[in-house]
């Protein structure tokens, strides 16, 4: 999760008696976590529940019709019952109002354009066709909130772009919420703020010319907020706003220190307090804390000096502060930082699952997939990658499938390139760097993964077994995906210069919608699954995107031996991927295509300090010699030059760990596996 950090924003005209104070971001997210919805376009992934308050491509600023607020709402400490919103971003409760709609150029506030009681992000414009702004009730009373949601919006009038953000009504409380949620290909300037009168507007630091702190993120993960809050601001206040511990932490690291990352939201500096944790709704462990200096609207991460020492299990853990320069906290119902902890027994290393949307059809496809392999190939046997060509632009690539078109729909993807990461980092895969890779390789993992496979080149057969053992029990809405990827294709060659194409999807088994996991996972209890998948007719390549190929009567398919397998296990509510893999090929039948004259040996099997690749070749080539484990991951890569005739190669083995591994000898592109046990 992407941290915020906390800037204090510029009043325009604040009286001393002002009846509006505000915060800008501190942590990520939505306000209160009652909107779960994920960040979509109408009609392009959006929950249906939302109601359209203002339709798309408006080529001048319009304003909507008016709108009923749901529950009792005071701005500036007056009721008000109903709003009117621009397509220019401006929501104002002056809903009788005849000033025309805010224009499309932004300017600083107050501003003589803007009416009266209004809030904006004014800089985003509704010109685009999904641009379209909807409206949502959630929670229950007396704790409703009400969003009027800009739905995937137009920065500026770069009509590539688009901007998701929302205004937030809160009931009871008052505030109001300006959420920053999403975006991609543009650069935002916008006046983000609220405007009381001609002479009066609170502004963030930064207006008119405010940027994105969000990314792509469908969901909330990485959404901020600016909150504006009614009354004076209290002297003290302390908020908490989240645990900064791991979700998920391994017995074997006990005791573990409690950290959380308190907001000062109140006007004196705070020098000492008194930090607790609660765990379950036990016992409050409280301890002092002295020499703080965490001015007004500033964050800091604390460590409570009292460990915690649990067992195996699931716990809800509670951090907040009290005792504030001795002094009660004034605003007690944002004290709280809370988080869900598992403690398994053991944690295992990730295998970041990279989805991958391209086409060869799309020019800046070609710079995005050759920085991702630059990366891929620095960093072997650590990734699993799944490539989805799609129909577009123009006429699309060939080997477009309905099966990459599901996986498409999941995410809510709307142009080419893009990827994901574990079903989050969701950019263009030129800002794919070392350093992202990295953090997502770091996130740790509490389920094992591992799959094997063998291909039948003359009957056109892959099967294999995947085996998933959890660390941790796992709840939820819970899929095993399998898909069988060409490692390279030259076929598909379109429009943009590509000339081959790596890890691209062909079938989905047994479908894009995954295979449910029923019951979920249990910590311990393994799950095995059994596949198989024959490709049915003979090779096609199809024109172009629109008649995409017909699995039940044909396949892509340029070349069986050179098929992988990749699994992964993903939450379909969350979209969270929990681990990936790639499958491990036992055997390939159907040799004769690798130019290798009779059969593959490795030797002695079982095997101790060493151990042999015997192969005889019939012409000069350079191979590639790989063991891996079980989970696909690489414990040995060696380069050689094969000669024609018998070649003998030896492989050291004295540091592997006791256990069955897999030889991987690959020659031109061609892959043929041994299984063999090291003692």
């Amino acid at each position: 999760m992407k941290r915020i950090t906390f800037l204090f924003a510029v009043v325009a005209g604040l009286a001393m008696n002002a009846q509006i104070y505000y915060q800008l971001p501190v942590g990520a997210g939505n306000p209160g976590g009652l909107n779960t919805d994920d960040e979509y376009p109408v009609g392009g992934g959006l929950d249906a529940s939302w109601t359209v308050v203002l339709g798309p491509s408006n080529a001048s600023p319009t304003w909507s019709t008016t709108q009923t607020i749901p529950f009792t709402f005071k701005f500036n400490n007056v009721t008000e019952t109903s709003f009117k919103v621009s397509s220019s971003g401006v929501l104002t409760f002056d809903a009788g109002t005849s000033v025309s709609a805010p224009s499309y150029t932004n300017a600083t506030l107050p501003n003589a354009g803007i009416p009266d009681k209004s809030v904006m992000i004014w800089g985003i414009t509704g010109i685009g066709s999904s641009d379209q702004i909807v409206k949502k009730v959630f929670g229950t009373a007396p704790n409703r909130q009400m969003w009027v949601f800009f739905s995937s919006y137009t920065m500026g009038s770069t009509t590539s772009s688009w901007s998701y953000w929302s205004i937030v009504m809160e009931e009871t409380t008052n505030n109001i919420y300006i959420v920053d949620q999403r975006n991609a290909n543009g650069t935002l300037a916008a006046t983000v703020g609220i405007q009381v009168n001609g002479t009066t507007a609170y502004s963030v630091a930064g207006s008119p010319s405010v940027g994105h702190l969000s990314a792509n993120d469908p969901t909330a993960a990485d959404n901020a907020y600016y909150s504006f809050l009614p009354g004076p601001q209290p002297s003290y206040d302390m908020a908490g706003m989240s645990i900064t511990n791991s979700p998920y932490l391994a017995n074997a690291s006990a005791p573990f220190t409690l950290s959380a990352e308190f907001a000062n939201f109140g006007s004196q500096t705070i020098t000492s307090a008194t930090i607790n944790y609660k765990v379950n709704g036990g016992a409050t462990i409280s301890a002092p804390l002295t020499g703080l200096s965490i001015a007004s609207f500033a964050n800091a991460t604390l460590n409570h000096p009292t460990t915690w020492n649990p067992g195996l299990g699931t716990y809800n853990v509670e951090m907040w502060l009290t005792n504030l320069n001795g002094n009660a906290d004034e605003k007690t119902s944002n004290d709280i930082a809370a988080k869900q902890i598992v403690v398994v027994a053991n944690l295992t290393p990730r295998i970041p699952l990279m989805e991958t949307f391209t086409s060869s059809t799309c020019p800046p496809c070609v710079p995005a997939n050759t920085n991702m392999e630059q990366i891929f190939a620095a960093n072997p046997g650590e990734y699993v990658s799944v490539k989805y060509q799609m129909s577009w632009p123009g006429t699309g690539d060939p080997y477009y499938t309905l099966e990459g078109l599901t996986r498409r729909q999941l995410y809510g993807i709307t142009a080419v390139p893009w990827m994901l990461i574990d079903g989050g980092w969701n950019e263009n895969g030129n800002s794919l760097t070392q350093g992202i890779f990295d953090q997502y390789q770091q996130v740790p993992a509490f389920v094992n993964l591992g799959a094997t496979y063998t291909v039948n080149g003359n009957t056109k057969t892959v099967t294999g077994t995947v085996t998933i053992n959890p660390l941790a029990n796992v709840s939820g809405n819970l899929n095993l995906f399998i898909a069988i990827k060409e490692n390279r294709t030259t076929q598909n060659i379109k429009s943009n210069g590509e000339t081959e194409f790596f890890q691209v999807m062909k079938k989905m088994v047994p479908s894009g919608d995954g295979d449910p996991i029923t019951g979920g996972l249990t910590a311990g209890t393994p799950i095995t699954k059994n596949f198989t998948y024959t490709f049915n007719g003979n090779y096609t390549l199809p024109p172009n995107a629109t008649a995409p190929v017909d699995n039940n009567t044909a396949h892509t398919v340029e070349e069986f031996y050179d098929l992988s397998v990749a699994v992964w296990v993903q939450d379909m509510t969350t979209k969270e991927v929990l681990q990936a893999a790639n499958g491990v090929q036992t055997q390939y039948i159907g040799l004769e295509e690798a130019g290798v004259l009779g059969s593959l040996n490795v030797y002695p099997n079982p095997a101790a300090d060493v151990a042999f690749v015997s192969i005889n070749m019939e012409n000069n080539a350079d191979a590639t010699i790989t063991m891996v484990n079980t989970l696909g991951q690489v414990v040995l890569n060696k380069e050689t030059s094969l000669e024609t005739g018998s070649n003998k190669i030896e492989l050291n083995t004295s540091s592997l760990t006791a256990g069955v591994y897999f030889v991987q000898v690959e020659i031109n592109g061609e892959v043929q596996t041994v299984k063999i046990s090291v003692q």
